[in-house]
C-alpha cells in the first residue's frame, strides 16, 4: 500500500508526469493549465464587476431580490456538477478513443434533459415563492442558459480545448457586462432584465461553442452502461451538492428571513470580494480532476497520491496567503467597490476568507474520491457538516446575528475537511481494482 508522501519536493516529478499525461502534445500541454488560470481570472474579474454594477444600479433591496433568485440558480448548478459534470471530467479523459466519443455523446443527452428540468423547476418555484411571473420566467430562462454555458466550458476543458473555453467565456462575460452597464446608465435595469441579459449572453456563448464539440459517436447499446456508471459516480455527488448548497446558502436564507432580505444583498456583495479566492478553486477544478483520473488510470494510486498531495499543499498555501491579504485590504476594497456604507462590513470579508484554505484542502481530497469513483464518502462528510450547519444556524443567527452565521459556516467547513481526511485514509488501505477502459461501471 502506498504511503502518504512526506517531502513535497519529491512529488514534483510525479505531478509533472501526470500533467504531461493529461495535457500531452508539447506546447499544448504547457498551455492548458495556464489558459485555465487565465480563463478563471477573466471570469472572476467579470463576475466581480457584474456584482458591482448590479449592486449600484439596483440598490440593496432589489439586489437582495436578484441575489435570492440567483441562489435558486446556484442550487441547480450544484446538482448539475454532481449529476453530469463531475463524473464527466473524471471518467471521460480516462477512456480510450471510440469509448470516449460515445461516452461524451451520452453525456450530452443527459445534459439536455437536465437543462429542461432545472429551468422549469426554477421558474415554477420562484413564481410560487414571489408571485412575480416576469421575474420567475427570466430566472428560469437564465438558469437553463447559465447551466448550458457552464457545461460547455467544462466539457471543452475535459476534451482538451482550453483556448476555446477562454474564447466563449470572454464572449459571454463581455456581452453580459456591456449590456448591464448600458441598462444601468439608462436607468432601465431591474432584476428581471438583469436575468434576461445573463440568459442572452450565455446562450450566444453556447452557440459559438458548438463547432468545437469534438468527435462524437452514438452507440445506443452503450447508453445503459454509461448512464449507470455516471449515476454510480454522480449519485453521491448530487447529494453532496445539495448538502453544500444547504450549508452555504440555507443559512443565508435563514439569516435573510430573520434579519431582512437586504442582508442577503450585503452578504453577497461581501462574498464577491472573495472572487480571487474562488479563482484558485475554479482553476484547480478545471485542471486537477482530469489529471487525477488519468494518473489513476495509468499508474494507480502511485500516480494519484502525488497529484492529490501537491494540490492540497498548493491550495492551502495559496488560500492562506490570500486570506491574510484580504484581511488587511477588505475595508478599502469594499469601500472602493460598493461605497462607504459597505465598508462597515469589512470584517465579513475577513471571516469569510477563513473558509478558503480549509475548503481547498477538502477539494484535493474530494478529487481523490472522484477519481476512485467512491463519492459516497464525500456525501457522508458533507452531510455531517450540513446537519451541524442546519442544527446550529437558526439559534446562532437569532442570538449573534451575522457573526453567528459565519462562525457556524467556518466550523462546518473544518468538520468536512477532518471527516474527509479520515475516510480517505480508510479508503486507501485497499488498492482499488484496475479501471476499465470501456463504459462499464467501475
Amino acid at each position: 500500500m502506498p504511503a502518504y508522501p512526506r517531502d513535497l519536493r519529491a512529488l514534483a516529478p510525479a505531478l509533472a508526469g501526470a500533467c504531461r499525461g493529461i495535457f500531452a502534445g508539447g506546447a499544448r500541454g504547457a498551455a492548458g493549465p495556464a489558459l485555465s488560470v487565465a480563463d478563471q481570472a477573466l471570469v472572476s474579474a467579470c463576475n466581480f464587476a457584474t456584482t458591482i454594477v448590479l449592486a449600484h444600479a439596483l440598490g440593496l433591496e432589489a439586489f437582495g431580490l436578484f441575489s435570492t433568485a440567483w441562489i435558486a440558480v446556484l442550487l441547480t448548478v450544484s446538482l448539475q456538477l454532481g449529476l453530469v459534470v463531475c463524473p464527466m471530467i473524471s471518467i471521460g479523459p480516462g477512456l480510450p478513443g471510440e469509448a470516449r466519443h460515445a461516452y461524451y455523446a451520452i453525456v450530452l443527452v443527459h445534459e439536455a434533459a437536465f437543462l429542461a428540468l432545472a429551468g422549469s423547476a426554477v421558474a415554477i418555484g420562484l413564481a410560487l415563492a414571489f408571485g412575480d411571473r416576469t421575474l420567475a420566467l427570466a430566472a428560469g430562462t437564465a438558469c437553463a442558459a447559465h447551466l448550458a454555458q457552464d457545461f460547455c466550458r467544462r466539457y471543452l476543458f475535459a476534451r482538451g480545448r482550453p483556448p476555446v473555453v477562454l474564447g466563449i467565456d470572454a464572449l459571454n462575460q463581455g456581452v453580459k457586462l456591456a449590456a448591464l452597464i448600458l441598462l444601468s446608465r439608462s436607468a432601465m435595469l431591474t432584476p428581471a432584465r438583469a436575468l434576461g441579459v445573463i440568459a442572452a449572453s450565455a446562450a450566444l456563448s453556447c452557440l459559438c461553442a458548438i463547432p468545437f464539440r469534438g468527435a462524437l459517436a452514438w452507440r445506443a447499446g452503450a447508453f445503459g452502461a454509461a448512464s449507470r456508471r455516471q449515476w454510480q459516480s454522480g449519485r453521491w455527488l448530487v447529494l453532496t451538492g445539495l448538502m453544500q448548497w444547504l450549508s452555504g446558502y440555507g443559512g443565508l436564507l435563514i439569516a435573510g428571513a430573520l434579519l431582512g432580505v437586504t442582508l442577503i444583498g450585503v452578504l453577497r456583495a461581501a462574498q464577491s470580494i472573495l472572487g480571487v479566492l474562488n479563482l484558485i478553486r475554479d482553476a484547480l477544478e478545471n485542471i486537477v480532476p482530469p489529471i487525477a483520473g488519468r494518473a489513476l488510470a495509468q499508474r494507480g494510486l502511485d500516480g494519484l497520491l502525488p497529484v492529490i498531495g501537491v494540490t492540497a499543499a498548493i491550495g492551502f498555501a495559496g488560500g492562506l496567503g490570500f486570506t491574510a491579504l484580504l484581511a488587511l485590504t477588505g475595508k478599502s476594497l469594499l469601500a472602493a467597490a460598493f461605497g462607504p456604507d459597505m465598508a462597515a462590513y469589512a470584517w465579513v470579508v475577513a471571516w469569510y476568507s477563513l473558509l478558503f484554505p480549509v475548503s481547498l484542502v477538502s477539494f484535493a481530497q474530494i478529487c481523490a474520491f472522484r477519481a476512485l469513483e467512491r463519492t459516497g464518502a464525500v456525501f457522508a462528510a458533507t452531510a455531517v457538516a450540513a446537519a451541524l450547519n442546519l442544527a446550529l444556524v437558526y439559534p446562532a443567527v437569532r442570538g449573534f446575528g451575522i457573526e453567528g452565521l459565519l462562525a457556524v459556516a467556518i466550523t462546518a467547513e473544518v468538520l468536512v475537511c477532518l471527516v474527509l481526511a479520515g475516510l480517505l485514509r480508510r479508503a486507501l488501505r485497499a488498492r482499488p481494482s484496475a479501471p476499465l477502459g470501456g463504459l462499464q461501471p467501475a
